[in-house]
């Protein structure tokens, strides 16, 4: 078994199509093809079932591909660490964040690890946390940082709960609620609501919110991955939309959004930083998990 054919099940596995798993690998779908043929030779059995309109992979396919991920991410680790240590490759550490960790527990436990290893070259990339995990699993992240948005995790990955976050209904300062006290759940059905890209743990406990009182809950007049964009629609319209209190700090704080006295039960879940199980971090990614840790329980205190 050699680790270019590993990679190239790993790439059929994700896209389930020759020609966007052979432009992934930079290769040729034949030359893909002919490296899963002797992928499977090796291993004895059939990974996946081929027509002319589909891929499907197999019941072998899906026990091998978790063995796969961390192979191959194992892999790309020593290779990191080899490089290093040779001189030829970068010291370095990536990071995911999620929006609310990226705005501050992030940024403080970049730069003191930095601090502790000047020559370290760090890249942080933002997303969901459904966006991070693939990433994770297969090391081109080295560890997460988000909301826990699901109650389910890949067996492959382990976590440590840093802090819970609290959920608030933010609007443009202004808006006809801003300021009212006790707003009952009814009053948020009179604007349009924005809501994220998939729907969540949080999403879920905001409709049985709803349903407690013998409501529906708001349907999404406008759904969006990015914060950004929430925002800027929200200071120009009265929608509505729910976020973690630490994404939008500034901007409360700024006098730019308010965050709605609503009458209901809070809304809460834990921010968490996770890392692939069992695998081979670097002193980096330990350092970076101990300041994470620090950092939340210093604001604790």
């Amino acid at each position: 078994m050699e680790m270019r054919q590993l990679r190239h099940f790993l790439a059929l596995m994700e896209t389930k199509s020759y020609w966007r798993a052979a432009e992934s690998c930079g290769i040729t779908p034949q030359a893909l093809s002919k490296s899963i043929r002797r992928f499977e030779e090796h291993l004895g059995v059939r990974l996946f079932d081929r027509d002319t309109r589909s891929v499907k992979p197999t019941l072998f396919a899906g026990q091998i591909a978790n063995y796969a991920r961390n192979i191959d991410a194992e892999a790309r680790s020593l290779r990191r660490s080899l490089d290093t240590l040779l001189g030829a490759g970068t010291n370095q550490l990536v990071v995911g964040a999620g929006a609310a960790a990226a705005t501050k527990i992030v940024v403080e436990a970049v730069l003191a690890v930095r601090a502790h290893n000047p020559t370290l070259a760090v890249t942080v990339l933002e997303g969901t946390f459904e966006e991070m995990v693939p990433l994770l699993m297969n090391g081109k992240v080295d560890v997460v940082v988000s909301i826990m948005t699901t109650d389910v995790v890949d067996r492959l990955i382990d976590y440590r709960v840093l802090q819970v976050e609290r959920y608030h209904v933010y609007a443009r300062a202004g808006h006809p609620l801003a300021g009212c006290k006790q707003v009952p759940l009814s009053r948020l059905l009179e604007f349009p609501w924005i809501a994220g890209a998939d729907e969540d743990r949080v999403s879920e406990d905001v409709a049985a919110s709803f349903r407690s009182v013998g409501l529906e809950a708001p349907t999404a007049a406008f759904r969006t991955n990015s914060v950004s964009f929430a925002i800027n629609l929200v200071m120009q319209c009265d929608a509505l939309f729910l976020l973690p209190a630490e994404t939008v700090s500034r901007d409360v704080i700024a006098g730019r959004l308010a965050a709605i006295d609503v009458n209901a039960e809070q809304w809460t879940r834990p921010t968490v930083a996770f890392y692939r199980k069992n695998s081979t971090r670097s002193p980096d990614s330990i350092l970076l998990l101990q300041e994470l840790k620090r950092i939340v329980e210093r604001s604790a205190s």
